[in-house]
């Protein structure tokens, strides 16, 4: 439920569905939202899912995914007065009006997404960085905004770079051996180079020692972001924090995805723990 003018509403099932399959983690930390926030919190996280379940289900025709991101763009365009009968669509554009987001940043990361349809989308860390700032790191400023802060007031303003490039790179090692099976390379062509590794070795059957070496790589990596990213929470406000709670689940997707690597097992884990982390973060602040 949600406060609207002076009435509760009811979060529309669409919202909830695509949220909560698509985003998890974004859907837990919106349900531990105050409940004028909740809706468009779970509308970014909707968006997110929307958008990205786009490249899976189009793997034989890339036309139609650029259709579909493009039916996004005109829909986020749209005038504020205009409706498009997409629930998941007009309640962002709501969102959008009601805290002044940037449809900018919402368009960014339409365009970053563009990168799931290529088999190899990362030249280098750079490029990486760069796709996760635009998705991850934007998707985390959006909340923060929602929730009516980017700074405590002291300091340096919050920036979600870090987070972005801690949970975006640790979602994408969590996922690996499915992104893999379906021809896709989320990680740097650069790094392969490093470990002497070709794109074909990788896709066909990497052993457990390659692998190992290069989520091990990554992971570190990952870690150094994680670190600032808990320095920079500090600079929120608490009740922004709840923007950034999938941050508690960086360390748990890591120590998966290195299990997995070792083992050859798809890395994943328990939904209860996934519970557990987001409301300890929450509430112990512990991330």
């Amino acid at each position: 439920m949600t406060i609207g003018v002076g009435r509760v509403e009811p979060i529309h099932a669409a919202l909830i569905g695509s949220a909560r399959s698509g985003e998890p983690d974004r859907y837990l930390s919106a349900l531990l939202a105050p409940a004028a926030a909740r809706a468009d919190l779970m509308a970014v996280a909707a968006f997110a899912a929307e958008l990205a379940r786009v490249a899976h289900a189009v793997t034989r025709e890339p036309a139609m995914a650029d259709m579909r991101w493009q039916w996004w763009r005109d829909a986020i365009r749209l005038a504020p007065t205009a409706a498009t009968g997409h629930p998941i669509a007009d309640r962002l554009r709501a969102a959008v009006e009601r805290h002044g987001l940037a449809p900018a940043a919402l368009l960014g990361l339409i365009d970053a997404r563009s990168c799931d349809l290529d088999a190899m989308p990362f030249a280098d860390d750079a490029a990486l960085a760069h796709y996760f700032d635009s998705t991850e790191g934007a998707l985390f400023a959006l909340g923060v905004q929602i929730l009516g802060g980017t700074g405590n007031g002291s300091g340096q303003a919050w920036s979600g770079i870090a987070a972005g490039r801690a949970y975006g790179l640790a979602r994408a090692l969590l996922g690996l051996r499915a992104a893999l099976a379906r021809g896709h390379v989320p990680l740097p062509q650069t790094r392969l180079a490093a470990a002497g590794c070709s794109p074909a070795e990788l896709l066909s059957a990497p052993g457990p020692a390659l692998l190992s070496g290069l989520v091990a790589d990554l992971g570190a990596q990952t870690r150094r972001s994680l670190d600032g990213a808990r320095h920079d929470v500090t600079k929120l406000p608490r009740q922004a924090t709840i923007a950034v709670l999938p941050l508690a689940l960086v360390e748990s997707y890591l120590r998966a995805s290195e299990r997995a690597a070792r083992s050859g097992e798809v890395a994943d884990i328990a939904p209860l723990a996934r519970i557990v982390r987001i409301a300890r973060a929450r509430w112990l602040g512990r991330w």
